[in-house]
Formats: C-alpha cells, sequence, structure tokens
C-alpha cells in the first residue's frame, strides 16, 4: 500500500512540471514594441433598429456593416508565431485563410476589414519572426455577411466576437455593442387549389396538343413585409415531366384518366418552363398583396390513348424574396 501513495504524487508532480513548461514555453514569442490593447466597438447603430432583409437573399450578401477608427501597433517575435483573428469560441470555429467567422448557427458570419493591412483578416496564419512587425493606424470594417439559410427571426447577442493577434499578443479586441436582431422579410403565400372542372367530353381531346379550355388562377403574396426588393418565381414538378419547356405535367398517381397531361401558362397563356426562374415584375416595395396570374389546361398528349377518367395533378411553386 506505501508504494502506491508514494507513486501518485510523483506522476502529479511530473504532470503539473511538464505543464508549467509548455505554458512558458507558449508564453512571451510575441512581445510589445509600440503597442497598447485597442478594443474596437461596432454597431452603434444597432440599438434602436431591425435588421429586415429579404429571406431568400443571396449567400454572400453583406446585411449590415461598420466602421471605426484604430489605433497603430508595433510588435515583434522571436520565433514563428501565428497571427490573426481568433474568434470567440462560443460562436463557432475558423482556421487556415477563412476570413468568414460564423455567429453561431444563425445563418450569418462576421468579417473585418482591415484598411491598413488593405485585407479582410483570415484566422490565425503562421508567420516567420520578425523583430519589428507593424501597421499603422487606420479604419477597421466589420461586415456581417448571410452565409446560409437563415430564421425568420435571428438574434446575435452582444459581446465578444474575437481578437487580432499574434500567438498569445492580443492586438485588438472585437466586441459587438448591440444585438443583432434580424428579419427575414417575406409574404404569406397560401396553397392554391385550382378547379380544372368535370364537364370534358373525349372528343375534345382528339389531336395531339389539344386544350380545350383555359383555367385562370392566381399566386397570392400576402402582407409583404418591409425589406422585400424583388419577387421572383419557379415552379417545380411533382409527378413526371412530359415537357419543361412547354411546362407539361402528367397526372398523378391517383388518376384514372389517360392521354392526358396538364399545362402550366402565365396570364397571355405562354407556357411557364420548370425549374426556370421568373420575375414578378407587378411587385412593387409600397405594397401589402399581390398576386401572380397564371393559368392552366389539361393537355392532349400524343402517345398514349385516351380514356376517360380523373384528372388530378400537383405542382410546386417556388416564390424567392430578394
Amino acid at each position: 500500500m506505501k508504494r502506491f501513495k508514494l507513486h501518485r504524487p510523483l506522476l502529479l508532480s511530473i504532470a503539473v512540471t511538464l505543464f508549467a513548461c509548455a505554458s512558458n514555453a507558449m508564453a512571451g514569442s510575441c512581445v510589445v514594441v509600440d503597442s497598447k490593447l485597442d478594443t474596437l466597438n461596432f454597431g452603434a447603430s444597432l440599438a434602436s433598429s431591425t435588421l429586415t432583409i429579404p429571406a431568400d437573399t443571396p449567400n454572400g450578401t453583406v446585411v449590415y456593416q461598420d466602421t471605426v477608427q484604430s489605433t497603430a501597433h508595433i510588435w515583434s517575435c522571436s520565433k514563428t508565431s501565428m497571427f490573426g483573428i481568433l474568434m470567440n469560441p462560443k460562436l463557432g470555429t475558423a482556421s487556415g485563410t477563412e476570413t468568414l467567422f460564423p455567429l453561431g448557427k444563425s445563418g450569418l458570419s462576421y468579417r473585418v476589414w482591415f484598411a491598413a493591412l488593405d485585407r479582410y483578416q483570415s484566422a490565425p496564419q503562421a508567420i516567420a519572426p520578425n523583430t519589428s512587425y507593424g501597421f499603422g493606424a487606420n479604419s477597421v470594417r466589420l461586415e456581417i455577411v448571410k452565409t446560409g439559410e437563415l430564421a425568420s427571426k435571428v438574434n446575435i447577442d452582444a459581446g465578444y466576437l474575437g481578437s487580432l493577434q499574434d500567438d498569445d499578443l492580443i492586438l485588438k479586441k472585437l466586441n459587438l455593442m448591440n444585438p443583432i436582431v434580424l428579419n427575414a422579410a417575406s409574404c404569406e403565400t397560401p396553397s392554391v387549389p385550382v378547379a380544372m372542372g368535370d364537364d370534358y367530353q373525349l372528343h375534345e381531346f382528339r389531336e395531339a396538343g389539344a386544350k380545350p379550355r383555359t383555367v385562370r388562377f392566381d399566386i397570392a403574396l400576402n402582407q409583404c413585409q418591409t425589406g422585400i426588393k424583388k419577387v421572383t418565381y419557379s415552379l417545380k414538378a411533382n409527378t413526371p415531366v412530359i415537357d419543361a419547356t412547354k411546362g407539361i405535367v402528367a397526372l398523378n398517381a391517383g388518376s384514372t384518366a389517360k392521354g392526358i397531361g396538364l399545362q402550366v401558362m402565365n396570364e397571355a397563356g405562354q407556357p411557364i418552363a420548370f425549374d426556370t426562374t421568373y420575375p414578378f415584375d407587378a411587385f412593387n416595395t409600397t405594397g401589402l398583396n399581390f398576386k401572380i396570374p397564371l393559368s392552366a389546361a389539361y393537355y392532349r398528349l400524343g402517345n398514349e390513348e385516351l380514356s376517360a377518367g380523373s384528372a388530378n395533378t400537383e405542382v410546386t411553386f417556388i416564390v424567392n424574396y430578394l
């Protein structure tokens, strides 16, 4: 038993000694020559406002930016060191040459432009020893960038974002003064059942391409929120596509009619091609409610035997808010 009692403190002592040596080796590789810690506070204008952007804003779009002035720094490093932005680990991780730093799982990231360096600064990168590193006083710009899918409401707490540092020498601390409250603007779009009619006669579909009648319908955009500048829409088939360019799809599996498909068109009767984006030109930034006018028709297919029965199908309309 005595033997075990002696070994435990001996091992602990060795571990503590090794840890202390490792810490000393990391510390002090970079030292100040002429520099003071510079704390940069961004987001003063966020104090009383909510950011509103269209829900389908493309990734890479800058949704907010703020510029502050910063001080100069001169420092030296006695060995190879890691220079760059070390982000707050509570927000996420970034490494290598990455210049976008995630703001949690919000779909937003930040990046920082240093005018004195003439670049967006990356995560820490190895740099060679130097007795006189430095850059002058100049502006620093924080940009908030959309980098992923947004929730309908995004809240980023105020606080510490990260630091510009060389090894353990912190040059600048980057703070967000006020929380970011972001609203992803969109419109309400109810589903649209279209009654095509149930009084068709087979003789109306004798010829291939026959379309006995056209039924008009609207895609409603209700209660559109401020911040949307442009609306586009596209069609996605839920059943097999007969002719994508002409906007013709097959009936669904539950239908009993044969030799007939469905064609989707715009208000003027021109085909709406599937998986193709169309602008909604009637949209404006001051209105609340809009309607996208479209039309549909049963379409006689030329390669199948014609027979009567139920004729139903489904098409997905995708509306993008930009």
